[in-house]
Parts: structure tokens; sequence; C-alpha cells
């Protein structure tokens, strides 16, 4: 008689953890990839609300839109800044002729930075109101950075009024500096009101 024997076999599984390496053989991390990450869809990321003592050598990571393909990852290291991605800088300006601060090359490459204006004053003697028929002028004053020359430059004036020539005066900027790697000049948006002081934008910025 033929005996039929059902042998059952006890499997056992277990999860293992493991380092993965990609473009490594010796992972050093969890996921450890040596060369260029792409990322062209979402991932999940983890939100960092505060930063202790022992944190304070972390990286920036970033994914480059205008990679090819786009999403190259990249990492923001502060160790090889020049500068931070937005700066402030304050000058201070004395011996200025009449009140007339025309044009000073800031020497900052259009190319590199975008400069903006902040926290302005004057200090010294005030610029004299002129009669204008029935009312008085203070004049028009400008206070604006500007690209020339491949520069931002910087003008401070009274563009119709100036001071007494035995006057004086000083000034005081702030100016805030961009790092175009993270920031970017939009494009201008004319509008036109037609003869009207309310309105809409003509169009809306394009954030990419």
């Amino acid at each position: 008689m033929r005996k039929h024997y059902l042998i059952a076999l006890l499997t056992v599984s277990t999860i293992a953890t493991a380092q993965i390496g990609i473009g490594t053989d010796r992972p050093l991390a969890d996921l450890h990839i040596a060369g260029g990450a792409l990322v062209q869809g979402g991932f999940t990321t983890q939100n960092l609300n505060t930063v202790s003592s022992t944190e304070e050598d972390f990286k920036l990571v970033t994914r480059v839109t205008n990679s090819t393909p786009v999403g190259k990852i990249t990492i923001l290291d502060t160790d090889v800044l020049n500068v931070a991605p937005v700066n402030t800088v304050n000058y201070h300006f004395t011996n200025v002729n009449l009140d007339n601060l025309d044009d000073v090359n800031l020497q900052y490459d259009v190319d590199k930075y975008v400069v903006g204006v902040a926290n302005f004053r004057h200090v010294g003697d005030a610029i004299q109101k002129v009669p204008g028929g029935d009312n008085f002028s203070i004049g028009h004053f400008v206070v604006r950075t500007f690209k020339s020359g491949g520069t931002w430059h910087l003008q401070i004036k009274n563009e119709e009024l100036d001071l007494l020539a035995t006057n004086s005066l000083e000034y005081y900027i702030q100016l805030i500096v961009y790092d175009k790697k993270y920031f970017r000049d939009l494009p201008v948006i004319t509008t036109n009101l037609g003869g009207s002081n309310t309105g809409t934008a003509s169009s809306i910025p394009v954030f990419e």
C-alpha cells in the first residue's frame, strides 16, 4: 500500500532593516545616493520647526526648476555662500552737495542681486518750503535704487528744491540685498488707469 505524507512547512518571516546605497556599495545612511538626484513629482518632507544647538550645521535641500530635465535636487550650502539669501546693509552718507545724491554706484552686480531700499532718514537742516500760488511746495523727493551699467545704483534727492549752500545734512539708509539664486525680478506690469485714481492691475504676477 502506497502511503502519502503531508509535510507542513513552517515559514518564519522576519523584517530586517538595511541601508540602501545608490551609486555606492557602502551606504552610510538609510538611503545613500552617490551622485545626482532628480525628482519630477512630489515628495514628502518634514518641517523643521526649530533648530537646536546640535542641529546648526544642517543643509537645505532644494529642487531646481530650470535644470535639464527639470527636478534636479541640490543643497543650499551656507558654508560656501559669499552672502546669505537675504542681506541688510546700512549706509551713512555725509558731506552731500546740497541735498543731491544723484548717482551712487553701489557695485552690486544686477545679474546676481536684487537691491531694495528700506529705513531711509536724513539728519540736518530742512529743505526750505517755497511759495507756489496759494500753497507752499516742498518739492519732489526721490529715494530709489536703479540699474545702470550692469550694477545697482542709488539716488536720493529733491528734484525741485535744494538746501541753502550754507546748510548741510546726512543720509542714513538701509538696503535689502537679495541673492538671485533664490529671488528674481518679476516683469513690469503696466496699467493705464484712464484718468481715475482707482482700478485693477492689468495682469496678475506669474510665479513659476
